[in-house]
């Protein structure tokens, strides 16, 4: 059964070694048969929690 996963990527640099780490987690999620998809935080604009 295959799964569908998000990765995380926390890392302000592009190409270090989390973002090289969060690759190849990937890479053996779908070697494996999986789907996986990896979601840089730093291209979004996170704010805090305004209790609307």
């Amino acid at each position: 059964m295959s799964k569908n996963i998000v990765v995380l990527s926390a890392s302000p640099r592009k190409g270090g070694n989390s973002d090289i780490l969060c690759d190849q987690f990937i890479l053996g999620a779908e070697e494996a048969g999986h789907k996986a998809e990896k979601i840089f935080l730093r291209d979004k604009k996170i704010n805090y929690c305004v209790a609307l």
